[in-house]
């Protein structure tokens, strides 16, 4: 992927997160849901382990390649 696929990719997957947590915060306290809270944590921690992922490829692009005569 080059650098604006990426730079998406973070977008897309962080806007996920966001609302996992909301969803998260609705349920926590209700004790039906104790055990879709601890899915849906996991599920949060996976997309922040992508994430991180993601930030270390789009680090490693030169955004600044040398200029190479042909």
């Amino acid at each position: 992927m080059n650098g604006m696929e990426w730079a998406e990719f973070i977008r897309r997957t962080e806007n996920k997160m966001y609302h996992l947590h909301r969803a998260i915060d609705g349920i926590c306290n209700e004790p039906d849901y104790q055990e879709s809270v601890t899915a849906l944590t996991e599920v949060v921690r996976d997309y922040q382990t992508l994430v991180e992922k993601a930030k270390d490829e789009l680090r490693a692009i030169d955004m600044h390649p040398e200029h190479r005569e042909v």
